[in-house]
């Protein structure tokens, strides 16, 4: 039997990554770029919008799955003035889970703003999150995010 290395396989000679048998369902397989990788679970990208930035409003989020919120960003569509936007991220619970500051000074449509939230972050399925902003700010403009939700 020929010496084949390993890296040399190719095609119909791949198999499936090493613990796939025992895999939990749901779970993917993340290479780190050295020829391993491990399990993880699949994230999900949750998005809306505020439709004014500066008129104080709730946005209730949906959460469709259980686990972990690690990254909440925000993009303006427009400049604000007058004032800072204060958007604040909380659980079902209403306990926080960190603030965005959408800065006036030198505000632009495609500002982006990001939050990774270090407590209050877990959600359980079929619960919500809110996003909502103080109103602070003046001109009505858009902010819009997207919310990673790391499923458990």
């Amino acid at each position: 039997m020929a010496n084949v290395q390993h890296s040399a396989l190719t095609g119909s000679d791949l198999h499936e990554p090493k613990g796939v048998a025992s895999a939990t369902a749901g779970k993917v397989y993340i290479s780190n770029g050295s020829g391993s990788g491990a399990w993880t679970s699949a994230g999900e990208i949750i998005t809306g919008y505020i439709d004014d930035v500066s008129t104080a409003e709730v946005v209730h989020v949906p959460m469709p799955f259980a686990g972990t919120i690690s990254k909440v960003i925000t993009v303006l569509e427009g400049a604000i003035t007058n004032a800072d936007a204060t958007i604040t991220v909380k659980n079902a619970s209403a306990a926080s889970m960190g603030t965005l500051t959408i800065t006036q000074s030198g505000s632009a449509a495609g500002d982006v703003d990001t939050l990774s939230p270090s407590t209050n972050k877990t959600v359980t399925a079929n619960s919500f999150i809110t996003i909502e902003t103080n109103g602070g700010s003046t001109s009505h403009k858009k902010l819009r995010f997207a919310v990673v939700l790391d499923k458990s």
